[in-house]
């Protein structure tokens, strides 16, 4: 490439240059002089000194420790710096490069799983070509987008040399096609259809194991052409494929070197058939096969062929190959493998017999071809030729013999090979009317060896077409990059080797002439060649030549170098027929596969014409079909189709031939660049114009030259011309965004540059100097004055020293002489207190003893007179005590026979205290219920409605009967209280009057103290007896009383099951006749009224007693129109002012009928009696009156009043629903006039959700069976769901409402207890009950489906007067359900308000991970002078325009913070959806981070982190209430931009980055952001390349993990649990009472409503 760029490259001393090298191909080397046409270079490597031409020696391009992802960029385009950027990137593992849009991937020859995946494919789906990293993945979405966008066929040419990557490359891509065919325009995956997909995948395994087989150069190495065409519909699904190959190496199957392998098929079949397939097969090792014992590698590493065989076996059966068509093809493989082993002897007149060692394995070959054995041996040892007077058979020797067998072994396999093919092209079905298809070509690279036979030749004439196709694409694509720019190229050259396609495949060509003499059946290769050497066509091409040495070889001269071919074993490897006896042979197999296999074939001979001149019998023979003539139509076709497509190329390179990891061989590499046509792209760039620089790159780089036009106002292109016209560089083009110049003007402007730079060194240097020199006199003076200093006040310390010295000894002097006689003097003293002590010692011992001699003799005196008194006093105690026993004994008898008569009476007594105390309190309760259900009363007829005017006089009378039974009940209770009291009264007295005998019987018991002692204890014991046995008495009553309430409790949960029993009951009477249903209901309505007069006169006497029994009033009667109208007033007036109350007293009446007694049916002439309720007998019933009939009446119109109420509220509520948002109108805080509002929020908290719960539970759906209202809320809420699935305020107002009516739900209704017990009831209870339920059911509208505990919680009413408090809610399955369905909404609305965000910031991301530029005007370069005045405020206007996404991105989440406030979304929410965008935030730049090399500098590190403080200072502001530790979930990010601009890198340790810098990131992550890192501001290195290896090898030793990915998934699931959300949120605020908002109080809804302006009481726990 050097000679391109003659007289191109600019050299100047210090010039970093490239000179060739033997080994190395090219080395680097600086310029230290420079003559007229040569250089003097020093190498870098070596220090050596090389002269060379100034064109062989050609300039590096600026330093990047990573390379360049697209080589077109570089400075300078030549063969070596090609060579260096694949070499740097390739020591990163950085496999892919870009030439444009020609991706060349480089074997790694070691697994880099990180690099492929769903997750890789997934990231380059959508995006340009260079975008991201250079990947496979992204040529192959560029054709499948291409492809979808213009609706053009696309074609993806793999080629490489054997061992380069091919078959890998070539499967990624069709993996990537069949994701990318899975998914719809909406970017969703389909479910259907896959199959195609799975097949075309699968079919590679199953054409590798037949077609596959290991070379020297390869394990795994093709053996054939393919090219895989994969159709698509209009919606880019994949919707058939089909596959075609090219040029099987059919040679291999009967003759291999070693230590290459046969196909992997014959290695599999031998050692993975079963047992019972090897006895059928008569299989052996593949050791005892002779095609394949030719080498000794029968096992390839790392590999195992019994495996192998099993995943072929699946392959076939997953393209669609039935089990019989799979046993055919390995019957055929085996039988290949035994045809091998035919062994052939010397027979008489130069025939051949089988030898007898082998005859076994000819018996073999005939069973399992299904063909006679004798036959098989005569078509292998004979020749039928067919002359005009007949066939004659010719004897073969051994050696024809053995080439007729391995010509028989070559064509199976070869029409089973095809067959193989066909197969699989049908299981998957090429659809022909496809919208466009994406063809996958796999084809062998250039190939030149020290011997080139046949299929050399072959290999590079298609390598020699598709080169001119590659060379035409890239001529295209430059013409096209120049067209778009708008600048002239029509002086372009463009060279062509169609004059070496016209040599090989033109008329009269190699081709040809190998076909005439393929014709003559003596014909050797010597004889080919001669052909060639006198041929016209070879004579005259330039490309064509004789070596000098040789008869039978001859040279072409291709595009990748000239090429060795010999023509001995042209000839036969050019002929491709079938011997006659052969095709006969196997057309009569009685193998159906086998003679499938031939049929074809015979069919062709048969319709072949005869040559002329000839009879068409005698001329019947072997058909002549040449595989060169067949070849170049395969080709022919295959280029047309190629240029009916779009093409993208993709280069595969083999970097060693060792194919060991991490080794680069330069020579090996640049000669597969050169066969590629790499070289050839470079050279096609080269000849126009192989410099283009975008306007801001040139000027960014060549400032220096015009550094005053900086100051100006002109935009980058202009400066750009400026620069170029004052440095007088002609020839250069400007385009729309480059500047695009000819070879040698980039180098001649980096020398200005150079030379510039140069100039401003030596200036700086001498002022530097300048300024060094006048430091260094400086210091040097201030040295001379500090020693001088230093010794001057050395003397002076010096001489004080020694006067210091002989003070200090005359102070020593002083203190040892007064040391000395303090001592002396101490001792004398010490010695004379020694002898004092002494003395003192001894007459104080002789003192102490004399005092405890005396102090011993007064002890023992004591003592005695001690014991003598004790020993009287002990006898005069003794005798009292008997004395008194005595007369204690007697007193205490006494007493006893009082006590216990005292005890019986007082027991007796405190009993009958306890049950009167519990009468009085029965009486105050009773009393207390009365006045309070009289003032209600009275308060209610206050309100009555107006449209009630003809009800009021009964109402009256109704409470004028009330008001005088409840008089009479509190003169009753008055009187008995009074009686109670005078009974209390007189226990006093008497009480009074036992402890007066009681204190006169102690007062006589004193006197007889002594004699009744012992009767006393005795009575005292008895006492404590009855003590006892008092306490177990109160234990008795508590424990009577704890069984009185478990005993209501019971009779609650019997009245329970008779409500069900009714309801139960009911669905039978229903299914009777209209009009006997019609005359019990009259029936039962007289007899339930009467029957709840008796039974409420039952209660109210049953309330006197202490525990249940028969009524007090039991015999009376009742009449029963009088009671029917009674308690239909009253009970009328209940449910329009108490309806908590009404409910109940139906609920307890009903409940009366369970234990009914049986009635007797009524026959003509008979009264109606009332069953017995409660103990009462029946009452006589009177015919239903006129008032009855008309009451009844206006009851059936109340309840049908009462249904169109209901059915009017539950509108109203739905209506309110679908109002609008108060923040829903134009200007976004109002709403427009005339519209009402939302229900808002009261006190924080969401009303709409306040207001169903309420509404339901004071409607009692919970507790239905079956009900609408459910189903219509969760349709109003999905609605306004769907309608505002764009707007977060909508979400986020619906997210607050059904998250806290959903905590209400779970916190207040439970799941309904077991099945009640269904005991069968009598006819007449049935009756009775159904009755019940017609009066009071009717009062209170009956819904169809109740279910029997319907009415099971009547203390769930919320209204004003109810029993009791709120208790938990037994809810049926339509409430559970609903319950279900607000959880699903919320699961739904939380993601979709994320999803919102998310696609709001997702185009702002870009903009945050790389700085962005300005647009027609560059900041001011380093080095400019910094701009004054206006410019200053360019530039502060340029910084905030670099932070703008961040401010717009911290402004979306502002926005939403401030709705899911106003909305009160509850803080746990709002702290996970922070959380989830951030993470996403996090997961998008830490991704992009990673595959785009452009973002991973210092420069874009200090951008992204001051975004990142700016992130940091909002997530502070907006609280942690809120916000939580969202900030911990960018910590991927902060470290790796804390990564990116951190210091001295290279003297970091893997543990220092590992543990402090990045502790969070892995080692995949690491290794790639330290590779990928550049630094643009002050050119630093990345960590070391110790740490990098040690990254490295880390790596390899984790291939055995899950996952391999340095990519971050983004993990899309609810960040949380119902459960845990539930237990986060309070009940504050939920339960008080509300004003009934606007919306639902228009007309007269706010009478409906009134409920909700009450408290939620709830109800004490009950006692366990």
């Amino acid at each position: 490439m050097a000679s391109d760029g003659s007289a191109t490259f600019v050299h100047t001393v210090g010039s970093k240059v490239w000179i060739r090298d033997e080994k190395e191909a090219w080395i680097k080397g600086e310029a230290i002089k420079v003559e007229d046409d040569f250089l003097v270079v020093k190498t870098e490597a070596s220090g050596a000194e090389v002269k060379c031409k100034s064109e062989d020696a050609p300039l590096q391009n600026p330093h990047n420790n990573r390379g360049v992802d697209d080589m077109t960029t570089l400075s300078y385009l030549h063969e070596p710096a090609v060579l260096w950027n694949l070499n740097t990137r390739y020591a990163y593992d950085d496999i892919y490069t870009y030439t444009g849009t020609i991706l060349i991937a480089i074997n790694p020859f070691a697994a880099l799983p990180h690099l492929y995946g769903e997750h890789m494919m997934n990231q380059y789906r959508g995006v340009e070509i260079g975008d991201y990293a250079p990947h496979v993945y992204a040529i192959a979405d560029a054709a499948y987008r291409q492809m979808r966008k213009e609706g053009k066929g696309q074609s993806i040419l793999v080629s490489g040399e054997s061992g380069a990557g091919k078959t890998e490359t070539s499967k990624l891509i069709m993996k990537y096609l069949a994701y990318m065919g899975g998914y719809t325009d909406a970017g969703e995956q389909t479910g259907s259809g896959r199959s195609v997909e799975e097949q075309v995948l699968e079919s590679n395994p199953l054409l590798e194991a037949f077609g596959n087989a290991k070379t020297t150069r390869n394990n795994n190495s093709s053996r054939f052409g393919k090219y895989v065409e994969i159709n698509f519909n209009d919606k880019g699904v994949i919707s058939g494929a089909a596959i075609r190959t090219y040029l099987l190496e059919r040679s291999r199957v009967v003759a291999i070197n070693n230590p290459e392998r046969n196909y992997h098929i014959f290695y599999q079949l031998t050692d993975g058939a079963s047992a019972e397939q090897r006895a059928e097969w008569r299989l052996k090792t593949a050791q005892e096969y002779r095609y394949l014992n030719q080498s000794t590698c029968f096992q390839l590493p790392g590999t195992d062929n019994a495996e192998d065989f099993k995943r072929t076996i699946y392959a076939m059966e997953r393209v669609g190959i039935p089990s019989a068509d799979q046993e055919a093809i390995f019957r055929t493989v085996a039988a290949i493998l035994h045809l091998g082993n035919i062994q052939f002897s010397a027979g008489p007149e130069d025939s051949s017999l089988v030898t007898p060692a082998t005859e076994d394995e000819l018996d073999a070959t005939a069973a399992l071809l299904g063909v006679d054995k004798e036959g098989l041996r005569k078509a292998l040892t004979t020749r039928v030729r067919q002359t005009p007077e007949g066939p004659i058979v010719s004897p073969l020797d051994a050696r024809a013999a053995g080439e007729t067998r391995d010509s028989l072994a070559k064509i199976i396999y070869a029409k089973m090979f095809d067959w193989l093919v066909g197969m699989i092209n049908s299981a998957i079905g090429e659809d022909k009317n496809c919208a466009a298809s994406v063809g996958v070509l796999d084809i062998y690279g250039f190939e030149q060896f020290q011997y080139n036979d046949f299929e050399q030749f072959c290999i590079n004439l298609a390598n020699e077409k598709l080169q001119q196709h590659f060379n035409q694409h890239v001529f295209k694509m430059e013409q096209a990059e120049y067209e778009r720019e708008q600048i002239d190229w029509s002086y372009i050259e463009f060279v062509d080797n169609q004059d070496v396609l016209d040599l090989i495949e033109g008329k009269l060509g190699i081709l040809d002439l190998l076909d005439e003499v393929c014709r003559f059946v003596e014909a050797k290769g010597k004889d080919f060649a001669e052909k060639l050497y006198n041929s016209n066509t070879c004579k005259d091409s330039r490309r064509f030549s004789k070596p000098k040495t040789s008869v039978t070889q001859f040279i072409i001269d291709h595009y990748a170098g000239p090429v060795k071919y010999d023509t001995a074993n042209f000839l036969d490897k050019n002929k491709d027929f079938v011997v006659p006896e052969h095709q006969a042979l196997l057309c009569g197999s009685s193998q159906p596969f086998t003679a499938q296999l031939f049929a074809e074939a015979a069919a062709e001979a048969d319709s072949a014409p005869p040559p002329p001149g000839r009879r068409g019998g005698a001329a019947k023979g072997t058909k002549f079909n040449s595989v060169g003539s067949q070849f170049k139509k395969q080709l022919a076709e295959l280029m047309v189709q190629l240029h009916a497509m779009e093409p993208h190329y993709i280069r595969c390179i083999k970097p060693n031939e060792s194919a060991q990891p991490s080794v680069f061989e330069n020579k090996n590499v640049l000669h597969q660049l050169k066969c590629g046509g790499v070289m050839e792209a470079v050279r096609i760039s080269c000849a126009g114009f192989p410099s283009k620089r975008p306007y801001g790159e040139f000027v960014d780089h060549f400032w220096q030259l015009a550094p005053d036009l900086l100051k100006t106002e002109a935009d980058d292109k202009a400066i750009t011309k400026a620069i170029l016209a004052k440095t007088n560089v002609g020839g250069y083009q400007l385009g729309l965004s480059k500047v695009f110049m000819r070879a040698g003007q980039m180098a001649q402007l980096d020398k200005m540059r150079t030379d510039t730079l140069n100039s401003a060194a030596i200036t700086i240097q001498r002022f530097a100097r300048g300024a060094l020199a006048r430091r260094h006199y400086t210091a040097a003076r201030s040295a001379v004055l500090t020693i001088q200093c230093a010794m001057r006040a050395w003397a002076a310390r010096k001489l004080t020293s020694q006067m210091r010295r002989e003070k200090a000894a005359l102070t020593i002097q002083t203190l040892w002489r007064g040391y000395k006689a303090r001592t002396t003097y101490l001792e004398q003293r010490r010695l004379i207190m020694s002898v004092q002590s002494m003395f003192r010692g001894r007459n104080a011992r002789q003192r102490l003893t004399q005092l405890r001699r005396v102090r011993a003799a007064i002890t023992i005196q004591k003592c005695w007179r001690g014991f003598q008194a004790r020993r009287d006093y002990q006898n005069t105690r003794k005798a009292a005590v008997a004395i008194q026993s005595a007369h204690r004994v007697k007193v205490a008898r006494k007493a006893l026979r009082s006590l216990r008569q005292q005890a019986r009476e007082g027991t007796k007594l405190l009993e009958d205290k306890k049950a009167l105390e519990a009468k009085v309190a029965e009486l105050q309760a009773m009393l207390e219920t009365v006045q309070n259900q009289r003032n209600e009363l009275r308060q209610q007829v206050k309100s009555e409605l107006a449209a009630r005017a003809d009800l009021e006089r009964s109402v009256e009378e109704m409470k004028a009967e009330l008001e005088v039974v409840s008089r009479g009940k509190l003169e009753e209770a008055t009187a008995a209280l009074a009686a109670e009291t005078l009974s209390r009264e007189k226990l006093d007295e008497e009480l009074r009057a036992i402890k007066e005998r009681m204190a006169a019987s102690e007062e006589a018991a004193k006197v007889k103290t002594a004699e009744m002692a012992t009767a006393l204890k005795k009575a005292q014991d008895y006492i404590g007896q009855l003590m006892n046995e008092r306490g177990q008495i109160d234990k008795k009553f508590h424990e009577m009383k704890t069984d009185l309430i478990t005993r209501l409790q019971n009779a609650c949960a019997q009245r329970d099951e008779a409500r069900g029993r009714v309801l139960e009951l009911e669905d039978q009477m229903s299914k009777q006749g209209e009009a006997l249903q019609a005359k019990d209901r009259e029936i039962a309505a007289a007899t339930a009224a009467a029957s709840a007069a008796a039974a409420v006169q039952a209660v109210q006497s049953a309330a006197a007693a202490a525990s249940p029994g028969p009524a007090a009033a039991a015999g009376v009667h009742v009449p029963a129109t009088s009671a029917a109208s009674t308690m239909q007033s009253m009970l009328q007036k209940l449910q329009a002012n108490a309806p908590g109350v009404a409910r109940n007293m139906a609920d307890n009446i009903s409940g009366l009928f369970k234990e009914g007694m049986p009635v007797r049916p009524r026959g003509e002439g008979e009264e109606m009696r009332t069953p017995s309720v409660s103990g009462v007998p029946g009452a006589h019933a009177t015919p239903e009156s006129e008032a009855d009939r008309r009451m009844r009446e206006a009851q059936l119109k109340q309840v049908a009043m009462l249904a169109e109420k209901r059915k009017a509220e539950e509108d109203k509520l739905l209506n309110a629903l679908m109002a609008p948002l108060p923040t829903a109108g134009p200007s976004g805080t109002g709403l427009p006039e005339g519209v009402a509002p939302g229900m808002g929020f009261h006190k924080g908290r969401p009303v709409a959700a306040i207001v169903i719960f309420r509404y339901c539970l004071h409607s009692r759906a919970f507790q239905a069976d079956r009900t609408a209202i459910f189903d219509r809320i969760v349709s109003v809420v999905g609605q306004q769901v769907e309608k505002g699935q764009e707007d977060n305020n909508c979400l986020a107002y619906w997210l607050s409402n059904t998250v806290t009516l959903l905590h209400m739900l779970n916190k207040n209704i439970k799941p309904a207890s077991g099945g009640l017990s269904k005991a069968r009831a009598t006819g007449a209870s049935s009756t009775m009950a159904n009755a019940t339920r017609s009066v009071f059911g009717a009062m209170f509208g009956s819904r169809s489906g109740a279910s029997p505990g319907g009415l099971a919680h009547a203390e769930a009413s919320i209204h004003g007067g109810g029993v009791g408090g709120f208790k938990q809610v037994e809810a049926k399955y339509p409430a559970l359900l609903f319950k279900q369905q607000l959880d699903a909404f919320v699961q739904k609305i939380f993601p979709m308000i994320r999803d919102n965000v998310r696609r709001e910031i997702s185009p702002m991301l870009s903009n945050c991970i790389h700085t962005p530029k300005q647009h027609g005007r560059t900041a001011a370069r380093p080095g400019a002078a910094a701009p004054a005045g206006g410019d200053k405020a360019a530039a502060g206007a340029a910084g905030q325009q670099s932070h703008k996404s961040w401010t717009d991105i911290l402004h979306v989440f502002d926005t939403l913070l401030s709705t899911v406030k106003a909305n009160h979304v509850p803080k746990v929410l709002v702290q996970a959806l922070f959380k989830q965008l951030f993470r996403f935030v996090n997961v998008q730049l830490f991704n992009q981070l990673l595959l785009r090399r452009e973002c991973c500098s210092f420069s874009n590190g200090e951008y992204v982190k001051t975004g990142l403080e700016q992130v940091a200072h909002w997530i502070n502001g907006a609280g942690a209430d809120y916000i939580a530790d969202s900030w911990e979930e960018l910590k991927y990010l902060r470290q790796a931009v804390t990564f990116l601009v951190i210091g001295n890198k290279p003297k970091k340790s893997l543990e220092e980055i590992t543990s402090d810098l990045c502790p969070v990131l892995s080692i995949q992550q690491l290794y790639r952001i330290s590779t990928m890192y550049w630094d643009d501001k002050y050119n630093t290195e990345t960590v070391s390349p110790e740490v990098l290896g040690r990254m490295k090898q880390a790596m390899v030793d984790s291939n055995s993990s899950t996952s391999h990915s340095f990519l971050l998934d983004d993990d899309s699931s609810l960040p949380f649990q119902a459960a845990e959300l539930l237990a986060n949120m309070d009940d504050k605020d939920l339960y008080g009472g509300i004003p009934v908002p606007e919306v639902l109080s228009e007309g007269d809804g706010a009478a409906s409503f009134t409920f909700l302006e009450k408290e939620l009481r709830f109800a004490a726990p009950a006692p366990a």
